[in-house]
């Protein structure tokens, strides 16, 4: 009997996970100090998909070498950032109008509201979105989505308060409430940006396609950052290339091999989204442009390696701002779609 058809008869296909492929995908391109491994990618493929009912890859004498029955092969974050490369390169250029980011951004309010011992902190929660033409003109809109109680705690003290659908504070007005939102074309900017400076379409089309080379580009883009910085300049850098920016499939590629060779790229392993969705964690320190008294922030990215895709970035320790600053990546790419004010998610 197969069981794999069985349970593909009972249950359909099953979404495969994408630290397994990744692993899959690393061993079956690993260092060439090791034997080649001597299983078909199609015998890889079934192998993920009966993951589906087993907890574990198992790869027993995938080196040649005598070990141990079954033992289990473990992934690591340089095969995770190598398979999303392979992703990366493998997408199609595109011909559509407009390079699109969506995002939705949630960030803690700099000050407590509420009167007397009432006192709590809010969430602000916000879309954006940012359009660019080829020819270089761009669209920005953002909706407020409305400031909600941070924890358990301030809900309660929000709620003694009276719970306020409205506060007034620093001169701006906070509400509960979703707005409508806005779109404005801006003028007299460059649409893009690394550490600082600005870059155009046409200089990132035409960014190198190796990933020494590519290194090699940004660091001497950024050399003019305070000593002994440059490691996380240059590391946000790169990262930025994935998501933040219109880059063609080769440079994605270029950018995560070059990530994948940085000594200063943590992998945090599996990890999950606020809104649920499944990757992998890496993270690194940076000092912002401008940052005082060797200041410096943390920077976690959650990438989705089967598709490519960086799911959210989060900062922590970000002077003058309290908590975390959470972006999650709801779609990046190319579009055909006009530049509209967000829809409310």
């Amino acid at each position: 009997m197969d069981e794999l058809k069985t349970v593909r008869e009972l249950y359909g296909e099953p979404r495969l996970d994408p630290l397994l492929k990744a692993r899959v995908r690393g061993l079956l391109t690993d260092e060439p100090r090791r034997r080649r491994w001597r299983l078909s990618w199609t015998a890889a493929v079934a192998g993920l998909a009966a993951a589906a009912v087993a907890v574990a890859i198992v790869v027993p004498g995938m080196t040649g070498e005598a070990e141990a029955p079954n033992r289990v092969a473990t992934i690591s974050g340089r095969s995770v950032l190598l398979a999303a490369a392979t992703t990366a390169e493998s997408d199609p250029a595109s011909a559509n109008a407009y390079w699109r980011v969506r995002k939705l951004h949630r960030q803690t309010y700099p000050e407590q509201l509420g009167r007397g011992a009432n006192r709590y902190w809010v969430v602000e929660s916000r879309l954006t979105e940012q359009w660019v033409a080829r020819d270089g003109r761009v669209w920005s809109a953002s909706r407020a989505l409305g400031a909600r109680p941070g924890s358990v705690a301030d809900e309660e003290a929000w709620r003694r308060d009276g719970s306020p659908a409205e506060w007034s504070s620093q001169g701006e007005v906070l509400s509960t409430s979703p707005e409508k939102g806005e779109l404005r074309a801006i003028t007299g900017r460059v649409p893009f940006s690394m550490a600082g400076h600005e870059m155009t379409f046409e200089q990132l089309q035409r960014l190198p396609v190796t990933p020494a080379a590519l290194r090699d580009w940004v660091t001497e883009a950024v050399s003019d950052v305070p000593a002994g910085t440059i490691d996380g300049v240059v590391a946000d850098a790169l990262s930025g290339l994935l998501w933040s920016k219109p880059s063609p499939p080769d440079v994605r590629a270029a950018a995560y091999r070059a990530l994948a060779e940085l000594p200063n790229i943590r992998y945090l392993g599996s990890a999950t989204d606020e809104r649920g969705r499944a990757g992998a964690g890496f993270a690194f320190t940076v000092q912002p442009p401008g940052a005082r008294n060797g200041a410096a922030v943390q920077r976690t990215l959650i990438i989705d390696p089967d598709s490519s895709q960086v799911l959210s970035s989060t900062v922590a320790g970000r002077p003058g701002v309290r908590g975390e600053q959470v972006e999650l990546v709801l779609e990046a790419g190319w579009t055909d779609e006009r530049p509209a004010v967000p829809e409310l998610p």
